[in-house]
């Protein structure tokens, strides 16, 4: 059975820390998951960052990897969703 690859998006809230972007990397650069996009920036809330990380994989893969990321002692929370905008694609095709 080969389980299908699908576009999701992962967003994590963290405290302002020097080097956590190369930690959050890691995490992917360990599993040789490619990201198809990967943006920090502020976000509504005074000194949190707010990480959008969009990749290609199975669920399973993406529920470990939130899981693994919220691990990190800087991270507050970690949420991630199938992006429907690519789903809709799928089945427009």
């Amino acid at each position: 059975m080969q389980t299908e690859h699908k576009e999701y998006t992962i967003t994590a809230y963290t405290e302002d820390y020097l080097g956590l972007i190369s930690r959050i990397n890691a995490i992917f650069s360990r599993r040789r998951i490619s990201m198809v996009t990967f943006n920090v920036g502020p976000s509504e809330t005074e000194k949190i960052k707010k990480f959008i990380i969009v990749i290609k994989e199975t669920e399973e893969s993406v529920q470990k990897i939130t899981r693994q990321m919220e691990k990190q002692v800087d991270v507050l929370e970690v949420h991630y969703h199938k992006n429907p905008h690519f789903t809709a694609m799928e089945y427009a095709s």
